[in-house]
C-alpha cells in the first residue's frame, strides 16, 4: 500500500477512499486471474506523481470555486469513472506482486461453544505486518491476553485467564491494522463472533457421560478417523462408505455387536491406503490411494502421503476446500513415515532417519537439527509445535524444539496424547501386569499416575479433551472387546461412556461436546459412531429459597433459547394455573445464551421472587450481540415452585464496557452482608473501588465497604458489616471500566427489600 497516496484518499470529504478500495481489490482479483504483465516502472512512477497532485488539489478545494474531489474525472464520475480510478488504484496501490486480499479464518468463527480454556488462532492467508496486527486487534467484551505467531501467518490469542462462560464474544482487527508484508489489506475490518460454553452445572471433576449415541455411516474397511479443526469429519477408508439413518441411545445400548478383541485397532497409520472422505452430507471423496491424512490448523489443506512405488512414498497437499491439484511438498523412503503441521504453512517430515521441514510457500526442504528418529521414521509434534516425541533407538524421548534439549520416558507404551496448550503429555506404562495412564508436565521426565487399569486390561488411543478436562481412551478386556471411557485430568475419577464393545479410536469433536469412534462389525464392516457427552447433574440445589425461584426461572430461559418444537408445550408446564402470558412473551425471539443475573424477593416475607434474565443474541460478522431483558416472576407458595408472571423488554444491542451478568448476596450469622458481582469482562483494578460502587442502607450512604476484585475470576465482592433492614440498594456506575479503559455503559443496580436478617440474600 502506498502510504502517501492512501493518506490523500482518506481525506476526501465525501468518504469515498473505501468504496474506491474495494472495487480496486475485486477489480486486482479478477486481473490475478489472468496473470497480466506488471505496469512499466516509469508509467506507475509518473501516475502516482500525477494522482498525489490531483488528489492534493481535489481534497484541499477552495468552497467558493465549487470544486469536489474528482482527480479530474468531474462530479459525474459514474460507475465507468469508477472503475476506471479503481483500474488505476489497483496499478498504484495493490501492484507489484498480484497480492490478495487479507483474508483470515479461525475456527471459533461463528461457534456457540467455545471452551473457556480456548486460546483463540488466527490463520492468514499471506505473511502479516505482525506488529499492525496486533496493535489494531481488540476483543470484546474486554480480556487480557497475550499475542504470539507461529510464523507470520499464524496469530495465537492466549488470554491471561480462562474466558467468561456464556458469553457473546467478538474478535475483530481494523482493516488498515491488518496488512499484510506485501501491502495487501482486507476488503473490510476482520471480524470473528463467538460465543463460550455455559457453566457447567455438574459436579467438578466427574467425567462426561453419555447422552446419546448417532451411527453416522457404515464403512468398508474403516482406517483413520480424523477431525478438522473447524469441525469436518475426515476418514480414510480402503472400501466404500454408505450413509445410514442415524438411531439414538442411551448408554445402556449393548447394540448386537458381538465381543470384539479389538484387532482392528490401528495404532500405527500408513499400513494400507485409501480413500480420504469428507463426512458431510453427502459424504464426498477428497483424494485416493492415500494414508495419514492430516488437515492444517486452519482446517485449509490436508497433508497426505501417496505410495511412489519402488521410490518411497510422497507428501502431498491439497485444499480441502476441493482443488483439483495436489502439491508436492516432500518425499520418504522410510518403512513408516510421518508428518505434522508446525503451522498453517510448514510441515515436518521424515525420511532415511531424518526430520525434515517444508515450507508450503517456497517449497523448499531443511533438515531440522538436534532430532534423531527411530527407524520406522515414528515421531509425534504437541500442538504448539515445540516439543516432539520420538523413538530413537528404541528409547522414549521427548525433545524441546526450541533449545534442542531432551528427556527421556522409561517404561512408555503406545503414541503419546498432548493437551491442546501443549503444557501436558499423557501416555501408557505397564507394571506387574497392569497398565497405567501417565501425565507429566511436556518436557518433566517424572511422570503422574492418573489411572490404573485393572489386570489384563488394555488402554491405548489416548485423546486430551480441547478443554484438557478430561482423557478419552480405549479399554480393551478378554471376552468383552474394545469400549470408549474417559478420566476427568484432576482427579482421576473415571467412567465407560458406553457399554457397546468393539469401539475404537476415540477422537474429540474441536469443541468437546463429542466423541468420534468407529464400531467394528462381525462383518469386517466399521460404523462411524459419534456420542454425545453431557456431565452427570449436581444434587438439587438447596442454596434456599433465592436459589429456587433462581433456578425455576432458568428452566424457563433455557427452553426460550432452546427452540425446540416441544419447547412452548414444556413451558406451559411451568406456568401456575392462574397465569395468562401470550406465547409470544413465552418464546420472545431466536437466542442463543442468557443470564440469570439476580434472584430477590418482590417484597418483604413474600413467597414470590423477582428473578433478572437477560437472553442474548450473539454477535455476527454484520450486527452486534443483543440482548432482551426479562423479569420473571416466580411463586413459591406452593409445593412446587410456578411462574406467575413475565415482562419483556425490548431487543436491544449490548453497550460497550463491562456489565454485571450475574449478582447474589449472602449474610454471615455475625450479620456482615456480601454482594459478589460477575462481570463479563476483565477490570482495570484502579477502577474498582468505592468511587464507583456505592451502597445505600434505608436511603443512607454505607461507609467501610470492603471491595475486593479477582482477576481470575472477574467477580467483584462487597462486604458491609452490620446493615440495617433496608432496603439495600448496591450501585455500580462510572468510572468502573474494562482493561480497554472503556467505562461502565448503564449503571447497574442491585435492590433487596427490607427483611429480617436471617433471610437477606434468600
Amino acid at each position: 500500500m502506498d502510504p502517501e497516496l492512501w493518506d490523500v484518499l482518506e481525506r476526501d470529504p465525501r468518504g469515498r477512499a473505501d468504496r474506491l478500495i474495494e472495487t480496486a481489490a475485486e477489480i486486482r482479483d479478477g486481473i490475478a486471474l489472468a496473470s497480466p504483465p506488471a505496469p512499466d516502472p516509469d508509467y506507475r512512477a509518473h501516475l502516482r506523481a500525477s494522482l498525489l497532485a490531483e488528489g492534493r488539489l481535489r481534497v484541499n478545494f477552495q468552497p467558493r470555486r465549487r470544486r469536489r474531489f474528482g482527480l479530474a474525472l468531474g462530479a459525474g464520475m459514474g460507475i465507468a469513472g469508477l472503475a476506471m480510478l479503481s483500474l488505476v488504484l489497483v496499478s498504484v496501490i495493490f501492484l507489484p506482486g498480484g497480492s490478495r486480499s487479507v483474508t483470515v479464518h479461525s475456527a471459533v468463527k461463528n461457534n456457540p461453544s467455545v471452551p473457556v480454556t480456548q486460546a483463540i488462532q488466527l490463520s492468514f492467508n499471506q505473511p502479516m505486518v505482525e506488529p499492525s496486527v496486533v496493535h489494531g486487534l481488540k476483543i470484546d467484551p474486554a480480556v487480557s491476553y497475550s499475542a504470539s505467531w507461529l510464523g507470520s501467518k499464524t496469530l495465537v490469542i492466549s488470554p491471561e485467564h480462562d474466558l467468561v462462560p456464556n458469553v457473546s464474544y467478538v474478535v475483530s482487527i481494523a482493516r488498515k491494522s491488518a496488512v499484510a508484508q506485501n501491502g495487501a489489506i482486507p476488503l473490510s475490518n476482520i471480524v470473528i463472533p463467538f460465543g463460550t460454553v455455559p457453566l457447567s452445572a455438574t459436579s467438578a471433576g466427574v467425567p462426561p457421560s453419555l447422552v446419546t449415541l448417532d451411527r453416522l455411516d457404515m464403512v468398508q474397511g474403516a482406517e483413520t478417523i480424523s477431525y478438522a479443526p473447524d469441525g469436518q469429519l475426515l476418514l480414510l477408508a480402503s472400501g466404500s462408505v454408505t450413509p445410514i439413518a442415524s438411531t439414538s441411545s442411551n448408554s445402556s445400548d449393548t447394540s448386537s455387536t458381538p465381543p470384539s478383541d479389538g484387532a482392528n485397532n490401528l495404532t500405527a497409520a500408513g499400513t494400507s491406503t485409501g480413500v480420504v472422505y469428507t463426512l458431510t452430507n453427502p459424504e464426498s471423496t477428497l483424494v485416493a490411494n492415500a494414508f495419514d491424512p492430516t488437515p492444517s490448523p486452519d482446517s485449509q489443506e490436508l497433508a497426505y502421503w501417496s505410495p511412489a512405488g519402488s521410490s518411497g512414498d510422497t507428501l502431498d497437499v491439497v485444499s480441502i476446500g476441493g482443488a483439483a491439484q495436489a502439491q508436492a511438498v516432500g518425499s520418504s523412503t522410510d518403512q513408516d513415515p510421518q508428518m505434522a503441521w508446525l503451522n498453517d504453512s510448514e510441515l515436518l517430515y521424515s525420511s532415511d532417519g531424518h526430520l525434515y521441514e517444508t515450507n508450503l510457500d517456497d517449497q523448499t526442504s531443511t533438515v531440522f537439527p538436534g532430532v534423531k528418529l527411530g527407524a520406522s521414521g515414528f515421531f509425534s509434534v504437541s500442538p504448539s509445535g515445540l516439543a516432539l516425541f520420538s523413538e530413537p533407538a528404541g528409547v522414549a524421548t521427548v525433545y524441546d524444539l526450541s533449545p534442542g534439549t531432551s528427556v527421556t520416558i522409561p517404561g512408555f507404551q503406545g503414541v503419546p496424547a498432548w493437551s491442546a496448550t501443549s503444557s501436558q503429555m499423557a501416555y501408557v506404562t505397564e507394571s506387574d501386569g497392569r497398565q497405567t495412564i501417565d501425565i507429566s508436565t511436556a518436557f518433566a521426565a517424572d511422570p503422574t499416575p492418573l489411572l490404573i487399569a485393572p489386570s489384563g486390561v488394555g488402554i491405548s488411543n489416548l485423546a486430551y479433551s480441547p478443554s484438557g478436562d478430561y482423557i478419552a481412551y480405549s479399554a480393551t478386556t478378554p471376552g468383552v472387546g474394545a469400549q470408549i471411557g474417559a478420566v476427568s485430568v484432576s482427579t482421576g475419577t473415571s467412567a465407560l461412556l458406553s457399554t457397546i464393545a468393539g469401539m475404537t479410536q476415540p477422537i474429540w469433536s474441536p469443541f468437546g461436546s463429542q466423541l468420534t469412534a468407529l464400531d467394528s462389525l462381525p462383518t469386517g464392516q466399521s460404523e462411524v459412531v459419534t456420542l454425545e457427552l453431557s456431565n452427570p447433574p449436581q444434587s438439587p440445589t438447596t442454596g434456599g429459597q433465592s436459589s429456587v425461584a433462581l433456578e425455576t426461572a432458568s428452566n424457563l430461559a433455557q427452553l426460550q433459547v432452546d427452540g425446540s418444537l416441544s419447547s412452548l408445550a414444556t413451558i406451559h408446564g411451568l406456568l401456575s394455573a392462574s397465569a395468562s402470558i401470550p406465547d409470544s412473551t413465552l418464546e420472545p425471539g431466536s437466542f442463543e445464551r442468557f443470564y440469570a443475573v439476580s434472584s430477590t424477593p418482590a417484597s418483604a416475607g413474600s413467597s414470590n421472587y423477582a428473578v433478572d434474565l437477560e437472553l442474548v443474541r450473539d454477535a455476527t460478522t454484520t450486527a452486534p450481540s443483543a440482548y432482551l431483558q426479562e423479569q420473571v416472576t416466580v411463586d413459591l407458595s406452593g409445593s412446587t415452585p410456578t411462574i406467575s408472571a413475565i415482562s419483556n423488554g425490548t431487543l436491544t444491542n449490548i453497550p460497550d464496557g463491562p456489565l454485571v451478568v450475574e449478582a447474589d448476596s449472602t449474610t454471615s450469622s455475625s450479620g456482615a452482608t456480601t454482594f459478589v458481582l460477575q462481570f463479563d469482562a476483565d477490570l482495570d483494578p484502579a477502577t474498582v473501588g468505592p468511587q464507583s460502587i456505592s451502597l445505600t442502607d434505608s436511603g443512607q450512604q454505607v461507609q467501610g465497604l470492603q471491595i475486593n476484585y479477582g482477576s481470575a475470576t472477574r467477580e467483584v465482592t462487597v462486604t458491609a458489616d452490620q446493615l440495617a433492614q433496608g432496603p439495600i440498594v448496591l450501585t455500580v456506575a462510572p468510572p468502573l471500566a474494562d482493561v480497554n479503559h472503556v467505562q461502565v455503559a448503564i449503571t447497574y443496580q442491585l435492590s433487596l427489600p427490607a427483611l429480617p436478617t436471617s433471610q437477606v440474600g434468600g
